[in-house]
């Protein structure tokens, strides 16, 4: 056995020399390839430089598995919500998939496999992207550790996506699902339809951020997706009856609960079942509820909220949703064909007679003489 001393040591098994050497109390053990021990001692100093430069540790890169690149990440400077998403993808199909593979070994080939063999099992183009993303992003964050877990990162095949939801839901479908819903769940979608917020930053509300008496919810600094604080108005009629009613059955049933949406007592976290039924019911079978937030964003147009404003409500930085989802329906092109109209019709009218190959032609009645 070689001796494990700090310069490092070089050995022979059969003709060909190896070298190893001992980075943060772990061995690294590699072959010269060759069968002179010139090479190997050559071999041994390069990876002892590489140690006092700091480019490498004990896990070296042509060692390391693509599951110790998917446990840095989840254990990553992520906000709470993006780690639980993560987690989620990562244990249900990434680990299982690509865990026991070094990372030096991953290839595009591979990727296109994977897809191949989530898309026969029913999952969409845009799940699969999502899942490669998350791979995608472990294999950065090694690369960017010091010293660097990952060298080269392969090419990752993500299709187009075509099938972008362009789903809204109209003022009666509204009334209708809402009539559907359980009671437990009104107050979570009305605030979702009227503001537009995401759903992960709507179940997380407590009842310290709603102020009924200012007539808003204050979703503070580090707390939504896009890190910036904002306040999000609460609406007479249904938005403010419901979570006035929420607020009274948690001050009266279950009063160390702190947050707003929550099921006797509980945080809802998982209502698919509930609203698959409801939807159903409702005569919206296939609406989702990321849906609301479109319509939210379409409505306060409608309604002549500024661009900036309804971006602040919704929680947009850009206009990128408004732009991707052309958030335009016949009803917009309807109004907008009426105004038009409107000030055509202030215009003077074309005279009777008209211009045909560059000469005009007389009226229809009029005889020549």
């Amino acid at each position: 056995m070689p001796k494990t001393n700090g310069s490092g040591t070089v050995y022979q098994r059969g003709r060909i020399w190896w070298v190893q050497v001992y980075i943060d109390g772990k061995p690294i053990i590699q072959s010269s390839k060759s069968d002179k021990k010139a090479d190997a001692v050559k071999l041994r100093n390069r990876l002892l430089a590489k140690k006092e430069r700091g480019e490498i540790s004990g896990g070296a890169p042509d060692r390391v598995l693509i599951g110790e690149l998917l446990d840095d990440l989840l254990r990553s400077d992520v906000k709470d919500s993006t780690r639980y998403i993560y987690e989620k993808v990562v244990e249900k199909n990434i680990r299982p998939a690509f865990g026991k593979i070094k990372a030096a070994r991953l290839t595009t080939d591979m990727m296109d496999v994977y897809r191949n063999k989530r898309t026969s099992d029913g999952a969409q183009h845009s799940t699969v992207n999502r899942e490669l993303s998350v791979l995608r992003s472990a294999l950065y964050k090694g690369k960017r550790r010091t010293p660097p877990k990952v060298h080269i990162i392969p090419y990752f095949p993500l299709v187009k996506e075509t099938n972008i939801r362009k789903g809204f839901l109209t003022d009666e479908q509204y009334v209708a699902l809402r009539d559907a819903l359980l009671d437990e769940l009104k107050a979570l979608f009305v605030t979702g339809f009227i503001t537009g917020m995401r759903l992960g930053e709507i179940l997380a509300i407590r009842w310290e951020q709603v102020d009924f008496e200012s007539g808003f919810i204050v979703l503070r600094t580090g707390e939504t997706k896009n890190g910036q604080g904002r306040a999000v108005p609460i609406l007479d009629g249904d938005m403010r009856t419901l979570l006035a009613a929420a607020k009274r059955d948690r001050d009266n049933g279950w009063p160390s609960c702190s947050f707003v949406f929550s099921r006797e007592g509980e945080p809802i976290k998982d209502f698919r079942g509930g609203w698959r039924n409801a939807c159903i019911a409702a005569g919206v079978p296939d609406l989702n509820f990321h849906d609301l937030r479109r319509t939210a964003v379409r409505n306060m147009r409608r309604d002549g909220v500024p661009q900036v404003v309804r971006m602040k409500i919704s929680g947009h930085k850009t206009d990128s949703m408004e732009r991707r989802y052309n958030i335009v329906d016949a009803d917009d092109m309807n109004m907008a064909k009426a105004l038009m109209g409107k000030r055509m019709k202030a215009a003077p009218a074309v005279a009777e007679s008209v211009v045909v190959s560059g000469n005009p032609t007389k009226p229809a009645d009029t005889e020549e003489s």
